[in-house]
């Protein structure tokens, strides 16, 4: 899948960090039943995006991250 930008809900008061409960994806929305797996990537020693791979509603695997560069959320 190219990667797409989306919307996401969280919880009030949760960070960029944290994952969200649910995504805005090519015009549904997929809530998060459960999350599989998270990480980061560095560069130059400070985190620049978080990644979470998780598990929809749908049933469906979805790569989702947050890019601290570009300040916004995207599903790869």
């Amino acid at each position: 899948m190219a990667e797409k930008k989306i919307e996401v809900h969280r919880f009030p008061g949760f960070t960029d960090d944290t994952c969200p409960r649910e995504f805005d994806l090519d015009g549904k929305t997929v809530e998060i039943l459960e999350t599989v797996e998270n990480w980061e990537e560095e560069e130059k020693g400070t985190a620049t995006r978080h990644f979470f791979k998780v598990k929809g509603d749908d049933e469906q695997l979805y790569t989702i991250f947050f890019d601290k560069k570009r300040n916004g959320w995207f599903c790869s």
